[in-house]
């Protein structure tokens, strides 16, 4: 024993040693926040290929829409508002580099529309770009900001400093001016992270240790779990800082996991030692809970774990790091708490007084509430174990037809609850201006392609129309918008008017390709149309986009163009991005799921001893999931992507429970009991520690459902209606299954000859 002793005096102090390097690792990681949707997905997924490209051709999509009551195209105060942008240090970095990389404004482009050699009149700009640039009252306008990658990094307090420029130059007050766009969408999530750590991280350590300390009765064994939680949770943060990633707005729940994740296990491993610390006979206690308690802490953080690793098959940068980062954080979790519980209690042991009487794994406890409530478990199920089955076989098949129902989302809309600011910022511009997300059209020209170019903006013009047409489009910009007026004669032939076509075209080029509408290289010539869409109403864009690639297809064929031609339409766009990335976390949502369960499954064949028991043992696991997703199909509530995390983690942790109750129904078997005995000795000794955790890590998160990112919002309340139903599962489902026929699979061969 001493010298068990020193090697916990040793260990405590190499973790001594560690604590500042945590502590700092954990502290920055905080202070880090990176959160823009468009970026959840890594380069080399085909829809960022292609919108990297297109901004590499056309500029950059990460802008910023800013107007206000009163930005109208003869607003003088727009100009020092501009200029301000322009010049001012804050909007530089120490080389001199400016962090935007165009800045533009509807009242810039009205007088470089009116004024020669495109000399356009005002009423003309205002009808071309009605419900774009210019409101549909012909006035309303906005300042547009085209951030640099290195602007992006700083943000946050870039729009800082443009809303100190809006109260000085423009004399707006707080809150009167309204912004949106890809670079506020990231903000928006950034600050909201922020403000969910700032509010609930503090609540909700609290209400773990009360939960803690509430399950154990005993202060020394509820602060040692407390402070190994607060440890685990802390080294999770820090990893994420030295492997050198940024926090995201998902990612602030994984602390608050570790930590329930840790409570949780801490409670079973403690209820071990109060149960060797009550047997008279027990020399060494501490040792003894070690024993009984490794291997089913070691597979449960196993289970749990493989679920958070089954996450990092996600082609989307969070949920990928999230997988990663709580994995890690609950496989040190287990090493601390193996290593430290034991080891605090060889060296601070506590007295039998000290220890709560009525422990719900302890044999001998006297009758009692919760034996009256097992007793009547018991009895209900062994009398209505089949219908039970029955119901909960309806349950499943039903619950299967609405997930096939189920939708994903990442739109901003979806992100937010209507009563945050970015989305009345979002409804005021697209009330006061148009819709905001563009669907960039890429129309492309190889120079084997024998066209005049007169037919060419002719066939954009027609392109043009049909999505005009549609009626689920908003405004569009092609560049037919910045060509002067040609001059009809009735006296004029057509070839002298397709001459001076021709000559518009040429003199033209320039302009076009500084507005970033057309595009020639020695390989190709580009023209550009954008169409908007709604970045609030209920639009199912891919079969938007479906509908669209059919229609300028069949343009294309109509006009004599196709590929064989050498022309070829691309699809691009904030719009098709988000439809990508919504497609993708469909597939993530079952790869990972379908990988966690396939593993979990074989570490349960294994451990129950049988290819039947283990399948069989997992159908109280595969119930809440099938439950909680298919009501959300049937419902048509979105999945996003907190949403999506939940499954494969919530079935890891349920697998826990299941392995416990598992574990003492076949001691109760060994022991010589009948399977409806060892039912009521399985509740007896886990029921109320299977409820306990339940309690500990469903609601140890709860408090961060009040969060105003709903991903994170969502998460916390899927996780406890998963659990909830886990636990469902495990108490009358899994019972119903071990009385029925099923069950026999269970007992060992002697016992059943």
């Amino acid at each position: 024993m001493e010298l068990q002793r020193k090697r916990v005096y040793l260990l405590t102090l190499y973790l001594v040693i560690l604590l500042p390097f945590i502590g700092y690792g954990a502290y920055r990681a905080m202070e880090t926040n990176s959160n823009s949707p468009l970026d959840w997905v890594p380069n080399h997924f085909p829809a960022r290929q292609h919108y990297d490209s297109f901004a590499d051709q056309f500029g950059s999509g990460d802008i910023l829409i800013i107007s206000w009551p009163g930005c109208t195209l003869d607003q003088p105060l727009i100009d020092l508002f501009v200029n301000a942008l322009r010049t001012e240090k804050p909007f530089f970095n120490e080389e001199g580099q400016a962090y935007f990389e165009n800045i533009f404004t509807g009242r810039e482009l009205l007088a470089h529309l009116t004024a020669p050699p495109i000399s356009l009149p005002r009423s003309e700009i205002t009808k071309r770009f009605r419900k774009t640039f210019i409101g549909a009252d012909g006035q309303q306008t906005s300042v547009i900001v085209t951030f640099t990658k290195e602007g992006l990094s700083h943000r946050n307090i870039l729009v800082e400093h443009i809303e100190e420029v809006l109260q000085r130059e423009v004399h707006l007050q707080p809150g009167n001016w309204h912004m949106a766009g890809p670079v506020m969408d990231g903000l928006s999530v950034d600050k909201a992270g922020k403000s969910a750590l700032d509010r609930y991280a503090l609540p909700s350590i609290l209400l773990i240790f009360y939960f803690c300390f509430f399950c154990l009765r005993s202060w020394r064994a509820a602060t040692l779990i407390f402070l190994l939680s607060l440890l685990a949770s802390g080294f999770t943060l820090a990893f994420v800082f030295y492997r050198g990633e940024e926090m995201s707005a998902l990612s602030i729940v994984m602390p608050s996991l570790v930590q329930v994740l840790a409570v949780s296990g801490g409670i079973h491993l403690v209820n071990y030692y109060f149960d060797a610390l009550r047997d008279p006979a027990e020399l060494h206690p501490a040792k003894r809970a070690f024993q009984m308690g490794w291997l089913p802490c070691l597979l449960s953080s196993s289970t749990t774990a493989i679920g958070l690793f089954s996450l990092t098959i996600s082609e989307l940068t969070p949920i990928q790091n999230f997988g990663l980062d709580a994995g890690i954080g609950v496989l040190v979790t287990t090493a601390l708490l193996l290593i430290f519980i034991p080891g605090y209690f060889i060296v601070f042991p506590l007295q039998t007084a000290n220890v709560p009487e009525s422990d719900p794994e302890v044999e001998d406890i006297q009758p009692n509430f919760w034996d009256h409530c097992w007793q009547a478990m018991t009895t209900i199920l062994t009398q209505w174990h089949l219908p039970i089955l029955i119901v909960t076989g309806v349950l499943m098949v039903y619950a299967v037809q609405g997930i096939n129902h189920l939708k994903t989302s990442v739109r901003i809309e979806t992100l937010f609850s209507g009563e945050t600011t970015v989305l009345q910022d979002y409804a005021w511009l697209e009330q006061h201006l148009g819709p905001v997300v563009p669907l960039e059209i890429l129309v492309d020209f190889d120079y084997q392609n024998t066209a005049t170019e007169i037919e060419r903006y002719r066939l954009i013009a027609h392109i043009e129309h049909k999505l005009i047409d549609r009626g689920d489009l908003g405004a569009t910009i092609s560049p037919l918008k910045y060509l002067p007026q040609a001059h009809e004669s009735k006296q004029a032939s057509q070839a002298e008017y397709d001459a001076q076509l021709n000559q518009i075209l040429s003199q033209s080029r320039s302009n076009l390709i500084h507005a970033g509408y057309l595009r020639r290289t020695e390989e190709q010539e580009t023209f550009r149309i954008t169409a908007f869409v709604s970045a609030l109403d209920p639009i199912d864009y891919g079969t938007l986009l479906g509908n669209l690639r059919s229609q300028i297809e069949q343009e294309l064929q109509a006009n004599g163009f196709s590929k064989s031609t050498g022309v070829t339409a691309r699809y691009t766009g904030i719009m098709p991005l988000v439809h990508e990335i919504q497609r993708q976390l469909m597939e993530d949502l079952f790869e990972s799921f379908i990988s966690v369960f396939i593993v979990v499954t074989i570490v349960m064949t294994l451990v129950q001893g049988g290819i039947l028991a283990g399948l069989f043992s997992m159908i109280p696991n595969l119930f809440p999931i099938l439950l909680v997703f298919g009501i959300s199909g049937w419902c048509e509530i979105m999945v996003d992507v907190g949403s999506m995390m939940t499954a494969s983690v919530a079935l890891g942790v349920a697998v826990d429970d299941t392995l416990h109750y598992l574990t003492f129904f076949r001691r109760g078997l060994e022991g010589g009991l009948s399977r409806t005995e060892a039912i009521h000795y399985a509740f007896h000794h886990c029921g109320k520690a299977m409820m306990q955790t339940t309690l500990i890590c469903g609601l140890g998160m709860l408090i961060f459902s009040l969060s105003d990112f709903v991903p994170t919002s969502r998460f916390a309340w899927m996780m406890l209606f998963l659990l909830s139903a886990a636990l469902v599962g495990d108490l009358v489902i899994l019972p119903a299954l071990l009385l029925s026929p099923i069950g026999r699979l269970f007992e060992t061969r002697e016992r059943t000859e």
